[in-house]
Order: structure tokens, then C-alpha cells, then sequence
């Protein structure tokens, strides 16, 4: 099978460069032939089993489509990106004579999913969603969505050994401190406000830690984190990290971390959750969508919300995480962060990117056997 893939492939970090990357490198052992186009994609070295395409736009990346269907006559065009970025490639397909069979892959961030963009991923041959929770939202208004159940390498995303954990721990300068990270990138929905205020009260009952971000402090949607951190009394408690790190690094952060803290308002999926539960790293997160997903039936904490709101984004509503509850769950994984959850461990074993490009073959070839019959 011939795939045309577009999706963000960014090296700095991306959820979609990640997940690209993995179940398609996946696809291409298979045997299928793979050829990505890659927008944020610099030419970078890689070691990925199919070439990568640089581009610098969507419009130019409707041009290179169209010359791979003359050049190379794939079978499929997938695309991995969130819905309104869909829409357009959608359009593009339609306007072309729905030439193209096509394939989405992408998140359902936030309930109800509304009919505008019900109506985009009807007119897919296949809409692909990486969440139980986003694959039923679309189900519920009509959709004939199916559920990507996203893996995790739990050999590249492992526990450290404990001299590893303290020479890192010595290195990042965290010395005998508990260790609150949060990994998101500094924009509305990640809700690093509420993140930093619920730790600014756990802080008052265990003052010997501290609160690491890895984001993007310098984001013009984000917050003023170290503005907020003076604010609320906690600035020589949080420690801000710039995103887009190399792996190596980015696991040595984690690997030196107490506790993982995700209070956004809604979630797609939350991959850092399940980085985190990987390196056995207890996790604290909103009660809401994709996190509830991840943590459920005693997987992590689940943060109360104290009401909701409706966002001017795909109309979604966005989940606001209590205070109050936000601090006291982080009191309750600290106190029993001495306590083993076996469940945590079967469950990332049980997400493999076996089962996940499992899904995705078995979907394209429906797609290609409908064509051809």
C-alpha cells in the first residue's frame, strides 16, 4: 500500500511528530510505502523507515499532494492534525473531486463536538480518533468514527535505576526537594494558572518542594509564569525549563520528578500522561475528558472541577480544575508516594504501537479494498 502522510513534524516536540513517527515508522516495517510530507520539517537528519518532505505551509503542502498523486499514485492520503487544520484538507479534497481517499487522524479535545465539525469528518472515508472519549462524542452526533488507542514505548519511556534518579536529581539542582512537573505547551487550555496556584497551596503543607514546568515561557498566547509565580509568593519554588529539548534531556527531567500535574481544561489524550505512568510516575489531572480517560479506576488522581464554561473553540466546553482539590491531591499522592499501583503497570503495557497501527492498517485497507472493488 502507498500512504501519503501530512502531519506537523516539528522536532522541537510535537504530540503529532510522536505519534506520525511512531505508527507509520510501524507501517513502513510492514512492508507498506510510506512517503510524509512535513510541516515544520527543516530537513533534519532522521532514522525513520520513509522520507519526510519539508513544508512550509498547508497551501504549499496542497501542491506537493497533488504532484505525489501524478508522480506516485498513492492509494491514501492520511492526514494528522487537529480538526480545523482537517477542515481545510477536506475542502481541498472536495474541491479537487473527492479524487483522493482520505483518512483522518486527530483528537476530540473537549465536549460535545459540534455539528460543524461533525460534518468535516463525515466526509473522510475514515475519521480516526485517539480517544475512547473523542471516538464516542463522535459516534454520539452521527459520526462512524473508530478508535485509535495511541501506544506508548515503555522501553524508551523507562523507570531509571536509582543512581540514575540521584545524579539527576543532584544535576538539576532539585537536591532532597519533591518534585511537582508539569509538561504543556504555555497556551489557554493547558491552564498552567490554575497548575500554579494549586501548587502554591500544597507548597504551605510541604515547603521542601518545588514545581518544574517545561513549556514555552515566552509564548505570546501563554501565561507570565514568573509573574504569577511573584504574585502568589512561589518564585524561588518554580522552576521554568524551555521546551523542545532532546529527548535525553527531556527524560532526565521526568526521570527526576516526584509527581506529574496536568490541571488543563480539557484534553485530547494527554501523552505526557501516559510518559509519565511509563517511568512510574504517580500523576495528578482534571477530572475531564481525555485525562479522566488515562486515569481512571484509580490510575491517578482526578482533580475536581468547580464549574464549566463553553469555549469559543469548536464550542467545547472547557473543564475548570478546583484549587482547592488540586492541592489536596497532590498532598494525597505525596503521601502515599511510596505506594506501587500494579494496575498503572498493565495498563501502558497493554498500549503498544502494535495495536495502535494494527487499527490504522486494518482501516486503510478497507479504504483500498473499496476502491479497488
Amino acid at each position: 500500500m502507498k500512504i501519503c502522510l501530512v502531519s506537523d513534524f516539528d522536532f522541537r516536540s510535537s504530540g503529532y511528530f510522536n505519534i506520525s513517527c511512531s505508527l507509520f515508522s510501524e507501517l513502513s516495517m510492514r512492508g507498506h510505502e510510506v512517503k510524509a510530507i512535513g510541516l515544520g520539517y527543516h530537513g533534519e537528519e532522521h532514522t525513520f523507515p520513509f522520507g519526510i518532505i519539508p513544508c512550509n505551509s498547508i497551501q504549499d503542502s496542497f501542491a506537493m499532494i497533488v504532484n505525489l498523486k501524478n508522480l506516485w499514485n498513492f492509494d491514501v492520503l492520511v492526514v494528522a492534525m487537529d480538526i480545523p487544520i482537517q477542515e481545510q484538507y477536506v475542502n481541498f479534497n472536495i474541491q479537487n473531486g473527492n479524487k483522493l481517499k482520505y483518512v483522518g487522524i486527530m483528537p476530540i479535545e473537549a465536549d460535545p463536538l459540534c455539528i460543524s465539525w461533525a460534518l468535516v469528518l463525515m466526509q473522510m472515508n475514515k475519521a480516526l480518533i485517539i480517544s475512547a472519549f473523542g471516538t464516542e462524542e463522535a459516534r454520539r452526533v452521527g459520526v462512524n468514527a473508530v478508535y485509535l488507542p495511541i501506544g506508548i514505548d515503555t522501553e524508551i519511556w523507562r523507570k531509571p535505576i536509582e543512581i540514575e534518579r540521584t545524579k539527576l536529581r543532584d544535576a538539576l539542582g532539585f537536591g532532597d526537594d519533591y518534585i511537582v512537573l508539569t509538561v504543556a505547551y504555555n497556551q489557554e487550555r493547558k491552564f498552567l494558572s490554575r497548575s500554579l496556584e494549586s501548587f502554591a497551596e500544597f507548597v504551605k503543607t510541604v515547603p521542601d518542594s518545588k514545581y518544574v514546568l517545561v513549556t514555552a515561557e515566552q509564548s505570546p498566547v501563554g501565561w507570565k509564569i514568573r509573574d504569577l509565580a511573584q504574585e502568589l509568593g512561589i518564585s524561588n519554588k518554580v522552576v521554568i525549563i524551555e521546551r523542545g529539548m532532546e529527548f535525553k534531556k527531556l527524560w532526565g527531567v521526568y526521570a527526576a520528578s516526584d509527581v506529574f500535574l496536568l490541571l488543563s481544561k480539557a484534553e485530547g489524550l494527554g501523552m505526557p500522561l501516559l510518559e509519565s505512568m511509563a517511568m512510574d510516575i504517580p500523576c495528578v489531572g482534571t477530572n475531564c475528558t481525555g485525562i479522566k480517560e488515562v486515569l481512571a479506576d484509580g490510575r491517578g488522581y482526578l482533580v475536581d472541577y468547580d464549574y464549566t464554561i463553553r469555549d469559543p473553540f469548536g464550542n467545547g466546553r472547557r473543564y475548570y480544575a478546583s484549587i482547592e482539590d488540586g492541592a489536596k491531591k497532590l498532598l494525597e499522592a505525596y503521601t502515599h508516594r511510596s505506594t506501587v499501583n500494579p494496575s498503572v503497570s498493565e495498563y501502558i503495557k497493554s498500549r503498544t504501537w502494535t495495536k495502535a497501527a494494527d487499527v490504522l492498517e486494518t482501516s486503510l485497507k478497507d479504504i483500498v479494498d473499496e476502491q479497488k472493488e
